[in-house]
């Protein structure tokens, strides 16, 4: 096979890492996986590409279908089987020679959980394109030269490939000295040196509008007008009114993709995922009527909920669970596990749950490791903790406007970089993060009826050096 009968997707001759490094920047890649293909993959074959997809996710903008957790009516949470589970890349291009990008249809990425392993498939583009050399036809011609995969993605996710194929001797030696992804022993990491033109806008942003100020209690209404604020979320809505924020106008991140916090106090709501198994997900009436309190006409449930601690009021303890398999293990031999931190992540992430089971061993409600990270994931690898105190308004002529109060800011911001939902889960284990519970129940009117489910933490300051593979301290007055 001549070298005219490849595709403009596949890049031949590279010289050096650095070729490589300077096309992924140039397509704003903050980071890239690479892996040399053995000779059995191609399009038809799917790709080992890593043991772990949860470190994947923490990279790449991945949806994951999600399966129904064990039930509240089921004891000790039943075994899940051999479900395959899988996840579709978001977006997932293929670099071409001259720079530009062709979209794939779908590729997959599927976890075998008894290796384990993740495997990519689906390498085809929007037009029926591919890398000639991931052609079933090349790998098993005479012509075959050595192939790496390349994976690199963005400060969003978005998956941005390259096929490299027979490069020249610096790049062998660049390679080796590559470092391994998150405990791979195939797949390495090519870090990009490049500073996200959108953290540098919101810093700037951040230093204009709210550093050091004191500003109406207010929030932008979708017509563009601005309108008085009194409510708890007072603090959080005048930010957003600051940077022009429609509220949940964007659910990919508050602004330039980047996910801002608002806070008074230093423990504060992380999530607000709901359950997606269990009775609350199944029947949350009868949820509330069996594990709820009576107040007045309403059913509620509060109380705080940290793991393996049974909660004296609602007798629920919350708990991780997982099923773990390996490789000719029956299913019947499949039994109920505790996460254990001290194991490695991707051998406990079969059927792997948080859950709140009552006394007797029922599940009440439950989070599946996919559901989590459908919410944890390469979406939330930036965030900004922005401090914040509410007071009186004093000014006279806005309080008659009914700007009742006033949010004063900071000179100073958190600013966290990269998580993963082992992080997430990790910290769930510990008790850094406890579920605080907040729903309610009326039989009578259904319009009072309030799901509301609260993951917190005690101190972001302390709990983001868990959470986050690095976090910064901004003063803002930097930046101007």
């Amino acid at each position: 096979m001549s070298k005219m009968e490849f595709s403009d997707l596949d890049f031949l001759n590279i010289e050096s890492m650095n070729d490589v490094h300077d096309k992924l920047k140039s397509n704003d890649c903050t980071i890239a996986l690479i892996k040399k293909l053995p000779k059995n993959n191609n399009d038809k074959n799917q790709v080992y590409f890593h043991h772990d997809t949860s470190a994947l996710n923490s990279v790449y903008d991945m949806t994951f279908d999600e399966r129904e957790a064990s039930t509240s009516l089921t004891k000790r949470a039943s075994n899940p089987g051999r479900l395959i589970p899988q996840a579709i890349f978001n977006e997932f291009y293929w670099l071409k020679r001259d720079g530009s990008r062709e979209k794939v249809k779908e590729c997959k990425a599927i976890t075998y959980h008894q290796y384990p392993e993740t495997r990519l498939s689906g390498f085809q583009t929007i037009h029926g394109n591919m890398p000639k050399a991931m052609s079933v036809e090349y790998t098993k011609s005479d012509a075959l030269k050595p192939r790496y995969l390349v994976l690199g993605a963005t400060d969003n996710g978005v998956a941005i490939a390259m096929m490299i194929v027979d490069p020249l001797d610096k790049f062998y030696s660049d390679f080796k000295t590559l470092k391994f992804f998150q405990g791979s022993k195939i797949c390495k990491l090519l870090e990009i040196e490049h500073v996200s033109n959108n953290t540098e806008k919101l810093k700037n942003l951040l230093s204009q509008k709210i550093a050091n100020q004191s500003l109406k209690g207010c929030r932008l209404l979708s017509s563009g007008e601005t309108a008085p604020f009194t409510g708890t979320q007072v603090h959080g809505y005048t930010l957003e009114h600051a940077l022009g924020i429609i509220p949940n106008s964007n659910h990919d991140g508050d602004i330039l993709g980047i996910e801002l916090k608002c806070f008074t106090r230093t423990k504060l709501s992380l999530i607000t995922t709901e359950a997606d198994g269990g009775l609350y997900h199944e029947n949350f009436n009868n949820f509330m009527k069996k594990y709820g309190y009576l107040k007045g006409e309403e059913y509620r449930l509060t109380g705080l909920h940290r793991a393996y601690k049974i909660n004296p009021k609602t007798e629920l303890t919350l708990k991780i669970i997982c099923f773990p398999v390996t490789k000719g293990l029956e299913e019947k031999d499949i039994t109920r596990k505790i996460y254990d931190p001290s194991i490695p992540f991707s051998k406990q992430m079969n059927g792997m749950q948080v859950i709140l089971e009552y006394s007797n061993g029922d599940i009440a409600a439950s989070w599946s490791i996919e559901h989590l990270m459908n919410k944890w994931g390469a979406k939330h690898n930036e965030v900004v903790y922005v401090p914040a105190k509410v007071v009186e308004n004093t000014i006279a002529e806005e309080k008659e406007e009914g700007f009742l109060k006033r949010v004063v800011f900071q000179d100073k911001v958190l600013w966290c970089f990269r998580s993963t939902v082992e992080n997430l889960i990790k910290a769930i284990h510990d008790g850094i993060i406890y579920l605080d519970p907040a729903p309610k129940y009326n039989e009578m009117d259904a319009s009072k009826n309030k799901r509301r489910t609260q993951w917190r933490l005690n101190n972001i300051y302390q709990a983001s050096e868990t959470l986050y593979e690095k976090t910064e301290t901004i003063m803002l007055s930097n930046e101007r």
